[in-house]
């Protein structure tokens, strides 16, 4: 069988080797021609990226004076430092003048052959100089300069090819005349074929050392060729398939050699097997000889909870007796339920444990003797309860009281007297004088060895120094806890029910019941519930009760205590992607590290999940402390192998400090917890100390969660409304709808406070579908006051555009509020449709068809991405009250306002000025084009109710 199995191996490895080879030869071949492909769309991007300036050039440039050319240069160089520098040309290709790093050697670019894109001629031509360069040149509308040009840096390029993760391959841009352009490595020549008819494909073809792919540009003249090296190919395969073949080749020395020993190794298993059943089964033995069962009460709300062999003890069934305490407090005997009450009351001065014995009252009507042991300890939420064991000693108590009273009769009857000390079925022993007198057989079993008896043996060989002295005093009888050292065996912990012996001379009999897994057991629950089960630190209520302790010393001798809430960032990727099971020896490899991190100072404990808490005392200064904070995030970036993959994990650390953040426990882990997620906010992998405004920041994202999350959003939020005017004589031509908050809390009244947390929460989705339907639905009211065509303006989040079905959305809130399509204008800013711009584009598409109007809001703040531009269906472009408001101080702002009015109006788009505030602002804007205007010059946002005051015009521009 191990032979056929070994020979199955060997095919199964060839078979997975040969088909790896090939899918890593097909692999490749994809990655080059994706890779060419990519480099295309590089290239290509970046010299559409210079179209832009260089139209914008084209359209003001019409005057020969090199000063005047220098001038406008200049302007488009500050506005676009992206470009190395831009050059105005004769028809011959000779500089007339120029800025920045614009080359030399025109000519033959001039001579390259011409497209035609975006209405003018552009040239596009590889140069001969040292270094190389891409040059563009756009033809002008005037015949001097004949062409404005600029050129396309190739670290520019060479910078987009690092990202291609292409690392054995060789990237090269061409000319079509096979003239290199840039490369990603020095002193390199790669492939390259002059035959080239297939443009804007990749086909992978190969030579007996390569593997190639080459494209061509669809749109401008240049190919690029990427080249891998075959061997390298061949290399990387057998590094992959070396440990497969060597672990094949174990697997076949490991299948022999196993074979040897399965047998043997499973005879043990099976004997382990067996062992661990008859422990278990010897656990539940324990607790049935011994009537022992656990509970755990919780005093402020009057609920107990039990298990083990109460109901046997109790004799009432589990549905009866569970949840409630004055259940078992009826079942007590009357006379005992005083002693009952005075020992929870004992638990007011202190934990435990203590003990009270007591009688109860079955249902069955018999009546059973019982000891109660209990302690008080703190839950995981923060509650105190009592927990403990009820054991039944009926029998025990049963032969105590036959003992009493019967010691008239044993002291004249001594045969009858050790009669009945045998019956007793736990082991007992007579001392007297510090010797012991008489032992029954469990004693001896127990205590003694089948060779030598225990009669007559000092009892010093067998009790502890408490339980001899105990005896030695004589006193009342009562139970004692002890530790037993037998003649074999281990010690083992026994409670002792001590009573006097009175038949002539004074002496103390001693009934042992040996409780060593009782003990074991209590103490293992204990640990559990003090402890986090998968990393074995201390959990919540553990670290909750060690911190409470540290603040109260840090008090005492006046040192700082520092407190770290450690979040592992990203950590769900690694559940979702490699499973539970190694997110879970993640979480203890950390749990190690972090350890070695804190060179064993403080406390670590897992808060819960992947988040941990360090509690570190200091007495130096507070940025001697810090320094250890380093050495977390270093040691957590280590890089760590999970189920054959190496990641590196990183973190976020929130910091508190004693008693700086707060005073108690609670108070500091949530103000750590708080720093904490403003570091991940902060982009994560970093840390931060707490500040009052952190808590501030945390209750109005509350506030905003809990207040503006609901279904009665009219009693909360309002429209306020900004009418648009007419620069020359201040007609209303719109009005936009404007959120506020009235009863907002704090500063969250502001439009700059309130809307970034909405979005940041998420409920701007919800609210925007509020402004939507109320500004449709004043849409009627608005018509009368200010007259039918005016249009109503109302704002749309990207969330909105990207995260709902916004023509949805519209179509709903006109068919319900009975508002024409027409007197709806929509504003978007730039970022909004960046995210996904084709879903984008097309939902736009879909509203403008409906009738609604497009408005582009604060254009020139965004990325101002021009061919985007171009495809979205807008009616409008709004200036950015910013640049309005730099029209007298800064000469780029104006420059800037007067590029987008000018770009506006060649698009044919309306124009419309935010923040107009001066009359000289309104003069200037009207001079420029810029017909209409929105801001406090005319009104401010005002109540629907006010509205109608602003049909009045204003001044007019004379004024």
């Amino acid at each position: 069988m191990s032979a056929i199995v070994s020979i199955g191996v060997i095919a199964l490895v060839a078979v997975l080797q040969v088909d790896g080879y090939r899918r890593m030869v097909a692999v490749q071949r994809k990655q080059i021609s994706a890779a060419a492909n990519a480099l295309v769309r590089v290239v290509d991007q970046q010299i559409d990226s210079s179209l832009g300036p260089l139209l914008a050039l084209r359209n003001v440039v019409d005057d020969p004076a090199p000063d005047v050319l220098r001038q406008r240069l200049a302007e488009v160089q500050a506005r676009h430092p992206e470009l190395p520098g831009f050059v105005a040309l004769d028809a011959r290709g000779g500089v007339l003048a120029a800025v920045g790093t614009a080359g030399a050697n025109w000519a033959p670019a001039m001579r390259a052959p011409p497209l035609s894109l975006l209405g003018a001629t552009v040239r596009v031509a590889i140069g001969t100089t040292t270094p190389p360069s891409m040059r563009v040149l756009v033809a002008t509308r005037a015949a001097e300069p004949a062409a404005i040009g600029t050129l396309i840096d190739a670290d520019g390029v060479r910078d987009g090819m690092t990202h291609m993760m292409l690392a054995r391959g060789t990237l090269a841009v061409f000319s079509p005349e096979g003239r290199l352009f840039v490369a990603n490595r020095e002193g390199i020549s790669p492939h390259w074929h002059d035959a080239w008819n297939n443009e804007g494909h990749a086909p992978a073809d190969e030579d007996s050392d390569h593997f190639h792919a080459r494209v061509a540009s669809a749109r401008y003249p240049f190919v690029v060729v990427v080249t891998v090296d075959r061997a390298g190919v061949f290399e990387e395969w057998m590094r992959q398939a070396q440990p497969s073949m060597l672990g094949g080749l174990a697997l076949i020395v490991l299948l022999n050699v196993g074979a040897g020993v399965f047998t043997r190794a499973y005879r043990h298993q099976v004997r382990l097997v067996e062992a661990l059943s008859r422990t278990t089964r010897h656990l539940g033995d324990v607790q049935r000889t011994g009537h022992i069962g656990l509970w755990e009460a919780d005093l402020s709300t009057g609920t107990i909870a039990w298990s083990g062999h109460v109901h046997e003890i109790t004799g009432f069934p589990p549905e009866r007796m569970e949840g409630r305490q004055g259940t078992y407090f009826k079942l007590i005997h009357p006379e005992d339920q005083p002693g009952m009450v005075a020992w929870l009351r004992r638990f007011e001065q202190g934990d435990g444990p203590y003990d009270v014995e007591h009688r109860l009252c079955r249902p069955d009507g018999r009546e059973v003797q019982v000891v109660l042991r209990g302690a008080r300890i703190t839950d995981e939420g923060g509650a105190s309860i009592l927990t403990g064991t009820i054991t039944e000693i009926t029998a025990l108590h049963e032969t105590r009281l036959r003992l009493r009273d019967s010691d008239r009769d044993l002291a004249a009857s001594e045969a009858a007297y050790r009669q009945l000390l045998a019956r007793v079925p736990l082991p007992l022993v007579i001392v007297r004088d510090g010797l012991i007198e008489y032992a029954n057989l469990f004693a001896e079993r127990r205590l003694g060895r089948e060779d030598r008896s225990l009669l007559g043996r000092d009892a010093a060989d067998f009790l502890d120094s408490e339980t001899l002295e105990a005896i030695g005093r004589g006193g009342e009888s009562g139970n004692i806890t002890a530790w037993l050292e037998p003649e074999e065996g281990m010690p083992f912990e026994a409670e002792l029910a001590l009573s006097q012996v009175r038949d002539g001379s004074r002496g103390t009999l001693v009934i042992m019941r040996d409780v060593t897994e009782q003990r074991r057991y209590e103490e293992r629950l204990n640990h559990q519930a003090t402890h986090d089960e998968l990393t074995g630190l201390p959990n919540r209520r553990s670290l909750r009760e060690t911190l409470q302790r540290l603040i109260a010393r840090t008090a005492l001798d006046d040192s700082g205590l520092m407190v770290l809430f450690i979040d592992l960032d990203h950590f769900k990727v690694i559940n979702d992607a490699l499973g539970h099971a190694l997110g879970d020896q993640v979480l203890r490899d950390i749990t190690l590290r972090l350890g070695d991190a804190l060179f064993g100072e403080g406390h670590v404990g897992r808060f819960g999940g992947d988040e941990f808490v360090a509690m570190l005392p200091f007495t130096g200064p507070v940025a001697q402390a810090l320094q250890v904070l380093p050495r977390i995030q270093a040691a957590i970036e280590e890089p760590l192998e999970v189920g054959g993959t190496v990641q590196r994990l990183r973190c976020s650390i929130g910091v508190a400090f004693a008693t700086r953040d707060g005073a108690d426990a609670d108070t500091l882990i949530r103000n750590a917890d708080t720093a904490m997620y403003d570091a991940k906010r902060s982009g994560r992998h970093t840390w931060k100390r707490y500040s009052p405004d952190m808590h501030a920041v945390a209750m109005a994202r509350l506030t905003v969660l809990s207040r503006l999350s609901g279904a009665h959003l009219d009693d909360e939020l309002a429209l306020v409304w900004q009418t648009q005017h007419a620069g020359d004589d201040g007609r209303v031509i719109g009005v936009e709808a404007l959120l506020r908050w009235p009863s907002a809390p704090g500063d969250l009244d502001m439009p700059d406070r309130l809307v970034p947390l909405l979005e940041e929460t998420g409920a701007i989705v919800q609210i925007g579908q509020w402004v939507l339907r109320e500004a449709c639905r004043q849409q009627r009211r608005i018509a009368e006051l200010l007259g039918p065509d005016c249009r109503i303006a109302v704002n749309i989040s990207a969330q909105q555009l990207v995260n709902a079905d916004l023509v949805a959305e519209v179509r709903r809130a006109l068919e319900e509020t009975g508002a024409p399509a027409s007197s709806l204008e929509l504003e978007l800013t730039e970022s909004a449709f960046m995210q996904e711009p084709e879903r984008a584009i097309q939902t736009l598409h879909e509203l403008r068809a409906m009738g609604v109007s497009i408005a582009l809001d604060d254009f020139g703040t965004g990325y101002s991405n021009l061919m985007y531009l171009s495809r979205l269906p807008l009616d409008k472009v709004k200036i950015d009250r910013h640049f309005t408001s730099a029209l007298l101080q800064e000469d780029v702002d104006a420059s800037i306002c007067r590029s987008i009015v000018f770009l506006a109006r060649n698009l044919r788009l309306e124009v419309v000025a935010e923040g107009v505030e001066t009359p000289w602002q309104r003069r200037w804007l009207m001079a420029e084009g810029c017909t209409a205007m929105q801001g406090w010059l005319f009104s401010r946002p005002v109540p629907l109710d006010e509205l109608g005051a602003q049909v009045a015009p204003a001044d007019p521009v004379a004024s």
